[in-house]
């Protein structure tokens, strides 16, 4: 099955393991699969499509606009750009690289895209894009900003990691973690949980775990976005408790872009064979 198909007409948040896991290249693809089936919007939660990497100087993917796409952007980043655009709104709330932009493509071109800086503001712009007719809308995420899935509600995720043989360990435990705790039961109204019911609002850190004393009880949780465990306390969470969220993003699909890593090496460590048959290896190579 054709996971971009199912992207059509969502918002899709794309957030991924590390910096330059390979987001932006993920987000260009999925955006060419998709011209011609609904009209595209394209944001940031930091600054993305700049032609190197603000803190590392690396050279980064650029966003490929074509023409009838709705983008965010920024004045500063608007006028050292190539693209021909439409400007449909200028927010009045600013950022450190000046006040967003809202714009519709005229003519195919490269763009820098950017967002606001708080979830509200974001929910602000969503609404907006799609006033202005954007049915399928993508949010290229920043590093370790995977909680802004939370702000759109119904809205589905696609998580990107970047593996290497330095990272191979820690890289199937965040994938892992992030799959188990997809599967968490949301907390529905009127359902009967079991006593006692701890709920735990924002982020849970290990400082926040409950005492080992106590073994049973449910643990209710806003979303899976808020959980910043390593695999073997989130493993020994689960063991001890029954566990809800509040509220849980849909994961679109898993994408891995391996590095010096073979597949087989890395589905032995991930040790979950579940998730090893949902993942998408280097889509943008199947692609071509």
């Amino acid at each position: 099955m054709d996971f971009i198909k199912g992207l059509k007409d969502r918002t899709v948040f794309i957030v991924g393991s590390k910096k330059n896991a390979g987001k932006t290249t993920f987000l260009n693809y999925a955006m060419s699969r998709l011209r011609g089936t609904s009209t595209l919007g394209a944001l940031s939660v930091g600054v993305d499509g700049e032609s190197a990497d603000l803190v590392f100087g690396t050279p980064k993917p650029q966003l490929k606009a074509e023409k009838g796409d709705i983008l965010l952007s920024s004045e500063a980043a608007l006028a050292a750009a190539d693209l021909h655009c439409e400007i449909l709104n200028v927010y009045p709330f600013r950022t450190a690289i000046g006040r967003p932009v809202l714009v519709r493509a005229l003519r195919p071109g490269r763009a820098e895209i950017s967002g606001p800086e708080n979830n509200s503001q974001l929910a602000e712009v969503l609404a907006d894009m799609r006033r202005h007719g954007a049915s399928t809308i993508f949010v290229d995420g920043a590093v370790d900003r995977i909680t802004q899935v939370a702000a759109a509600g119904r809205a589905c995720f696609v998580y990107v990691a970047r593996v290497e043989p330095e990272n191979l360990d820690s890289g199937a435990a965040a994938l892992r973690l992030l799959w188990d705790a997809s599967a968490v039961p949301l907390c529905r109204s009127g359902e009967k949980l079991q006593e006692p019911v701890m709920i735990i609002d924002g982020a849970l850190t290990p400082g926040r775990l409950p005492g080992k004393e106590a073994r049973k009880g449910t643990l209710v949780l806003e979303d899976f976005t808020k959980v910043f465990l390593g695999w073997q306390q989130w493993a020994e969470l689960r063991s001890r408790f029954e566990l809800r969220f509040s509220c849980r993003p849909e994961p679109a699909a898993f994408v891995v872009n391996l590095f010096n890593v073979s597949r087989a090496d890395f589905e032995r460590k991930l040790a979950a064979p579940a998730l090893a048959g949902r993942l998408v290896y280097n889509p943008y190579k199947a692609g071509k």
